[in-house]
């Protein structure tokens, strides 16, 4: 994943929860991104070469922090208060992010 954040909503929201280290905080920045009410798009025809070796594959430390990271995001108020938005837009009808 590649992300670009205009400066001025990064630092409105926060920056990076340092609570996350190596994964997730990818998903956590885009979940709260949404919860200030920006847009979160994806561009499906940019390409990026990333020359990752996927550690968490084949080494227990990095898969536990891997574990670690996502049990931190389905745990928090980030999330429930996304998954709040969607159920609610659910019952109305709206679509919202």
């Amino acid at each position: 994943m590649f992300m670009l954040i205009p400066a001025e909503v990064f630092g409105r929201i926060g920056g990076f929860d340092e609570r996350y280290f190596l994964y997730y905080e990818d998903v956590d920045l885009c979940a709260r991104v949404r919860l200030a009410g920006y847009d979160v798009r994806l561009c499906p025809n940019a390409t990026v070469v990333h020359a990752a070796r996927r550690q968490s594959h084949t080494d227990a430390t990095f898969l536990r922090w891997h574990a670690a990271s996502m049990i931190r995001f389905f745990s928090s108020s980030v999330f429930f208060s996304v998954a709040a938005r969607k159920i609610a837009a659910s019952f109305t009808g709206r679509r919202r992010s």
